[in-house]
């Protein structure tokens, strides 16, 4: 069997497991690295995207830094935003400037979103269900609550070094260091998913960016051109760098890797952020 014949036998079987339901092996923490433009946010959306295909009942969650420009407002993609009651939250037109108002729907309580003994709630499937917290360490609350709820639910996190970066400082403020504290919680918690039926996909620039123990928890990496790859990996960097936009490799637990290809979503206008006060 020729080089590509094997590669390509290996990218079907890695992006089975990535799409795979099945309680025995439990779900998936996977990590998308590549530089600015390199089409980390596309890869997730597609990600997203084939899980409305492949899995239509499944409900799939978006959280993103609010003090960025939104990255789910793209062509093609289906929203909706939810934002947690007493969670002040405003749109600002990052074209034109200026608020805009952008429609959302509050919600009190996790149960609201998806109720863990029914798997219903305000959340739908077939669509991105984008979330605003008070806290961006809620999120660590909600894969727990998620971890609870009936059937298979997946999560993206954009920019996840934002809720775990490395080596956090500790704030002139503080007894104890928070920051360092969450790292632990977040890492334990993704590491629980692995036994239950919750994916995790998350994105960054660099794998270096981010709190080790949760490097350790992952089992699938998704390089674009331009990223760094780990030293451990089978995947060549030069072979990383040489790809175009819209194709990646994908290691499976190190020791396997394959191509993979994603489509491309477009910026919808407007551009907007969001902001949390």
């Amino acid at each position: 069997m020729s080089r590509d014949a094997k590669i390509k036998r290996k990218t079907k079987e890695i992006l089975e497991r990535r799409m795979l339901r099945d309680a025995e092996p439990g779900g998936i923490t996977s990590l998308t690295v590549g530089p600015p433009g390199s089409g980390k946010t596309n890869q997730l959306i597609h990600d997203a995207k084939t899980i409305f295909v492949k899995h239509p009942d499944e409900l799939v969650f978006w959280w993103d830094n609010p003090e960025s420009s939104v990255q789910y407002n793209r062509k093609g993609v289906q929203y909706q935003i939810f934002v947690e009651a007493g969670c002040n939250i405003s749109f600002r037109n990052l074209t034109s400037g200026g608020n805009i108002k952008i429609k959302f729907t509050r919600f009190n309580n996790f149960d609201d979103l998806v109720d863990k003994d029914t798997g219903f709630g305000l959340a739908k499937p077939m669509q991105l269900n984008v979330i605003y917290f008070k806290s961006m360490y809620s999120v660590i609350d909600f894969i727990t609550h998620l971890r609870k709820t009936v059937g298979f639910q997946s999560i993206f996190i954009d920019e996840i070094e934002t809720i775990i970066p490395l080596n956090p400082p500790k704030l002139p403020n503080e007894t104890v260091n928070v920051r360092y504290q969450k790292n632990i919680e977040f890492s334990e918690t993704v590491k629980e998913t692995r036994k239950d039926l919750v994916n995790v996909f998350g994105d960054t620039q660099e794998v270096a960016d981010l709190d080790h123990r949760f490097k350790r928890k992952l089992n699938m990496i998704v390089y674009l051109s331009g990223s760094k790859v780990d030293k451990r990996s089978r995947v060549r960097e030069s072979a990383v760098n040489g790809l175009p936009i819209g194709q990646g490799f994908i290691c499976y637990e190190r020791s396997n890797f394959g191509k993979l290809k994603f489509d491309y979503y477009p910026a919808k206008q407007p551009v907007f952020s969001a902001t949390i006060e």
